[in-house]
């Protein structure tokens, strides 16, 4: 079960509401990284593109000072969703607009998800009644992948946000939170509450699952993260298109005019970067040149 581990490549959506130096060099025999350089075509450089997870063990938090700097130098970061403030607004987007979360579950379904949340979430029946009973199914998705990664941990978002904020650099996004949001809305709720129950019956699996996903963007190969995603179980079948290629090509005009103005830094979902559908090759049958640099 991988739809808890592929929520953190994907998406940015509710990271923050629920929560030795050494120089880098361009590796000729380097074919992959989780960072790259945009080149080209008048390319207003330097101009990069880093793969993220949105949350992540703090002690595996790949975050260099090489790294910082290049956050720092930028003229412009763009992220999925253009900051904080876009993300504030999912509140009021995960809100049913009638009825109860629970009323779409079975009593025994509720029960299960009410044991789940003592035992492993830290909320009683009636705290997550409370919380969350005006939610949307998906809600309890995201609360569950933010458990699977451990106490606090690590958000690649929230240490960019933080650089750009210091540095008074602008913040842009590729989509806006509606758009994002609109992902979850168009999966029937029926199946929003199969992939809960999915969760949960995969719950003791996840940490091994976890730290695949982890190991895999450690190593930094992005086209071993998109065959992670292209191998996932059901869950996500049928929603590649709108998951991930769509969105990809539809950034694509956008990184282009970013790029074009500004030496930007642009962070998006590591499972975004690698594939024939991927930003990286994207951006290269546009024509630019895409280099990989070493972290």
């Amino acid at each position: 079960m991988k739809l808890l581990q592929l929520c953190l490549l994907l998406f940015t959506l509710f990271t923050n509401l629920f929560t030795g130096f050494s120089q880098d060099t361009t590796s000729t025999e380097r074919t992959s990284s989780l960072l790259w350089e945009i080149s080209g075509k008048k390319v207003k450089s330097p101009s990069y593109i880093f793969g993220t997870m949105h949350l992540i063990p703090k002690d595996q938090f790949l975050f260099p000072e090489s790294l910082q700097d290049k956050v720092k130098n930028a003229d412009l970061l763009v992220m999925e969703i253009g900051g904080l403030s876009e993300q504030m607004k999912g509140m009021q987007l995960m809100m049913l607009e009638e009825g109860n979360l629970f009323d779409f579950f079975t009593q025994e379904q509720a029960d299960s998800i009410f044991t789940y949340s003592e035992e492993n979430l830290g909320y009683t029946e009636e705290q997550l009644r409370t919380m969350f009973g005006k939610m949307k199914p998906f809600v309890l998705i995201q609360l569950m992948t933010k458990n699977s990664f451990g106490e606090s941990p690590a958000s690649y978002e929230m240490s960019l946000e933080k650089i750009a904020k210091e540095n008074e650099t602008s913040v842009e996004g590729l989509e806006t939170i509606e758009e994002q949001m609109a992902l979850f809305d168009n999966i029937p709720m029926e199946e929003q509450v199969e992939m809960v129950m999915s969760s949960l019956r995969n719950a003791d699996s996840s940490a091994v699952e976890t730290q695949k996903l982890i190991d895999a963007y450690l190593n930094q190969d992005i086209d071993s993260l998109h065959q992670y995603m292209k191998q996932s179980d059901s869950e996500m079948s049928g929603f590649e298109d709108d998951f991930l290629n769509k969105r990809n090509k539809n950034w694509i005009p956008l990184i282009k005019q970013y790029i074009k103005k500004n030496k930007t830094f642009i962070a998006v979902g590591a499972g975004h970067l690698g594939g024939e559908k991927g930003v990286i090759e994207l951006l290269r049958q546009e024509g630019y040149t895409l280099t990989p640099i070493e972290l």
